[in-house]
C-alpha cells in the first residue's frame, strides 16, 4: 500500500533515442525533495488537541520523521518518481477510515505519559506495553462508559494510559503531488534535455 508521484516525457519521448535516463533521475531526485518541502513546510489540516497533546507539538506528518525518510526516487528513460511504501502512507496522502481489525478496538494513547512508557519498556504495540507493565506490577481497569484504559501502581494514582475506539478518522494530507513550482521545474529540465538531445542527433546527421 504505496504511493507515488510519476512525471513522464510527452508523447515525441519515444522519437528520442534512448530516451532521457539522467534527466529522469534529476527529476526523481527533485520529486523526492519536493515532497520533503511540502511536508517540511507543514500539511493543513492541523492534528487534533489529543494528538498535538501525545506528539508534544502540532507538526503534521513530522513525527518521527519516519514518511519523509522513507520516500524514494525511481526513473526509467522516460519516467521519474518520488514513492513510498510505508503501510501507513497512502491514508497519510488520502485519508480514510482506521478501523480496529485484530482487536476488538484500536488503542490511542491518552497522553505524552503513555508515550514515554512506550519507550521506557521498548514496546512495539499497545498489548506489548500493557504486558510489559503487568510484569513490572501495573494493574489496569477499564471504564465501559468512557472507553479508557487506566494503569496503576499498587498505592499509586491510577492514570489514562490509552483511550479505546472502534474506529478514527484519519483525514487527506496530501505530500505527493505536483504543485506549479514543481511543473515548471521539470518542464524546463525536460525542455534543455530535449533540445541538447535534438542538436546533437543533428550535429552528428551533418
Amino acid at each position: 500500500m504505496g504511493v507515488k508521484v510519476v512525471s513522464r516525457l510527452p508523447h515525441y519521448a519515444a522519437a528520442l533515442r534512448g530516451g532521457l535516463g539522467e534527466t529522469m533521475q534529476r527529476a526523481a531526485l527533485y520529486l523526492q525533495s519536493s515532497a520533503n518541502r511540502k511536508i517540511k513546510a507543514g500539511i493543513s489540516p492541523s492534528n487534533a488537541p489529543l494528538t498535538q497533546k501525545v506528539k508534544g507539538g502540532d507538526r503534521t506528518l513530522r513525527d518521527t520523521n519516519a514518511l519523509a525518510a522513507s520516500i524514494s526516487p525511481h526513473s526509467g528513460d522516460a519516467w521519474a518518481d518520488a514513492s513510498t511504501n510505508l503501510p501507513y502512507a497512502r491514508i497519510q496522502q488520502e485519508g480514510g477510515i482506521v478501523r480496529a481489525k485484530r482487536a476488538k478496538a484500536l488503542y490511542i494513547p491518552a497522553g505524552p505519559k503513555t508515550r514515554q512508557l512506550m519507550r521506557q519498556y521498548n514496546a512495539d504495540s499497545p498489548r506489548d506495553l500493557i504486558g510489559k507493565m503487568e510484569s513490572d506490577g501495573y494493574e489496569f481497569f477499564y471504564t465501559r462508559l468512557s472507553k479508557v484504559l487506566y494503569a496503576k501502581k499498587k498505592r499509586g494514582q491510577p492514570f489514562l494510559l490509552f483511550i479505546l475506539r472502534r474506529s478514527v478518522k484519519i483525514p487527506a494530507r496530501p505530500y505527493l503531488y505536483h504543485d506549479q513550482e514543481d511543473e515548471r521545474f521539470i518542464l524546463n529540465l525536460v525542455r534543455k534535455a530535449v533540445r541538447k538531445k535534438l542538436e546533437d542527433a543533428n550535429g552528428k546527421s551533418t
